[in-house]
C-alpha cells in the first residue's frame, strides 16, 4: 500500500510539473470570464459581429492592469488611447468611455477583422495563435 501511495504521489508531481512547463495551467480564469464577471454589461455599446461591451468606472490603465493580472495575454499593445490584449481565443480592447472605461470582448477572428488595421501592424495572425505562439508583451 505504501508503494502504491508513493507511486501515485510521484505521478501527480510529474503531471503538475508538465502543466507548469507547458503553460496549460497558467490561467485559472480566462480573460473573457474575468471581464464578464467583473464589469457591467453594456449592450448599447456592443459592436457588430458579436463584439460584447462592458463598462467600468475605473480608468483604462487600471482596467487593463486588472485584466492582464487575472489572465496573462499573449501580447499587450497600446495604440492611441486604446489597449489591445491578444489571447488565444479572444481579442480584448480597453478604451476610455466618458470618465470610465469600455471593454470590448471579441472572439479572436472577429476581433482581428474589427481591428485589422492596427493589430496587423504588430504581426498578430488573422487566425487564433497556436499554443506555441508567444509575442513580447508590453509593447
Amino acid at each position: 500500500m505504501k508503494r502504491l501511495t508513493s507511486s501515485i504521489t510521484g505521478i501527480i508531481a510529474v503531471i503538475a510539473l508538465a502543466l507548469s512547463v507547458t503553460g496549460c495551467g497558467d490561467d485559472v480564469q480566462s480573460a473573457r470570464d474575468f471581464v464578464t464577471g467583473k464589469y457591467t454589461r453594456a449592450t448599447t455599446l456592443d459592436q457588430a459581429n458579436d463584439g460584447r461591451a462592458y463598462t467600468s468606472t475605473l480608468a483604462p490603465a487600471a482596467v487593463t492592469s486588472a485584466i492582464t493580472g487575472a489572465a496573462r495575454p499573449l501580447d499587450n499593445r497600446k495604440s492611441g488611447d486604446r489597449n489591445y490584449l491578444q489571447y488565444r481565443d479572444d481579442i480584448i480592447t480597453v478604451s476610455p468611455n466618458g470618465s470610465g472605461t469600455v471593454v470590448l470582448v471579441d472572439q479572436y477572428r472577429n476581433g482581428y477583422t474589427r481591428h485589422h488595421s492596427t493589430v496587423s501592424q504588430w504581426g498578430w495572425p488573422n487566425t487564433p495563435p497556436n499554443d506555441q505562439y508567444r509575442s513580447q508583451s508590453g509593447k
